[in-house]
């Protein structure tokens, strides 16, 4: 990918990012927790997750267009609105992957006596109609909003001269993974309903985390930084995990699955992965 000198010489500011982000997303999340606990006051409980999830788009167009710099907003432009980044041979992956995991892992599941019933639309799944509010934060506004300010800023801040991808990635799946933990205090959400039923599920959602962060930046990066490339990824991924009725304990298997497929893509691209002159350059 060619890039001018403008942008390639800008100085990105992670941690003030970063810094923001947690904090603007935690006290959001706190009162949407609050709140979560009366049921007169589930309009709020909503209302903060939506300020949690919008936050790292928020703090991205903060520092982007607080910049200075006309490259670096120019380069956000063109990710988002240039569709011809996105590869081809890689759309498949992109559409594929996520549904083609989830229905293995719970084709796997029945050798183990879960229920045939788990290839079924889960009854708690709806776009539509009251309860339709989840769905469509968990479908479409958090992948959206989420890598609006993930890919459009935190991701690169993140990759500089001097540091691998594979390094750089393992960072953001860390800061990513701790990003998520408030939503397990917020009554009725589903991080809460996961660590309520059993811890294993709940260290499952993070770990899982992690095999999800390498195959989003390798989409991302093998997408000429393409941010449509990864908000549909990342949608399907949601998509996948939660229009099934899928047991918690299928989604181990998921997870373990996705490890092996992160495996195979860091083996495939020894380089990309690990050659520290890579950063943001990479084709």
């Amino acid at each position: 990918m060619s890039m001018n000198n403008a942008y390639l010489n800008f100085r990105y500011k992670p941690f003030k990012f970063y810094l923001i982000t947690f904090l603007v997303t935690c006290a959001a999340l706190f009162l949407a927790a609050y709140f979560s606990y009366n049921e007169n006051y589930a309009f709020y409980k909503y209302l903060f997750i939506f300020i949690g999830v919008l936050t790292p788009f928020t703090v991205a167009m903060f520092m982007i267009y607080g910049s200075g710099n006309d490259e670096l907003k120019k380069d956000f432009i063109n990710r988002l609105l240039n569709l011809k980044l996105i590869k081809p041979k890689y759309l498949l992956f992109i559409l594929l992957i996520m549904p083609v995991t989830v229905v293995l892992a719970t084709a796997i599941s029945l050798l183990f006596g879960q229920p045939v019933g788990q290839f079924g639309i889960s009854p708690g799944f709806s776009m539509t109609g009251p309860a339709a509010v989840t769905g469509w934060i968990v479908v479409i506004l958090a992948p959206t909003f989420e890598e609006l300010g993930w890919r459009g800023y935190g991701v690169d801040s993140l990759a500089k001269k001097g540091r691998s991808l594979f390094a750089s990635t393992m960072i953001f799946a860390v800061l990513w993974d701790m990003w998520h933990w408030p939503l397990f205090a917020v009554n009725g959400y589903y991080h809460y309903e996961i660590l309520q039923a059993n811890i294993i599920y709940a260290l499952n959602f993070v770990v899982s985390i992690f095999p999800v962060a390498f195959l989003h930046n390798w989409i991302y990066y093998k997408s000429n930084r393409s941010i449509p490339a990864i908000i549909l990824f990342h949608a399907m991924n949601n998509l996948s995990m939660s229009l099934l009725q899928t047991e918690q304990s299928t989604k181990c298997i998921t997870t373990a699955i996705l490890l092996a497929v992160s495996v195979i893509v860091l083996l495939k691209d020894k380089s990309l992965w690990l050659d520290k002159a890579t950063n943001t350059l990479i084709n």
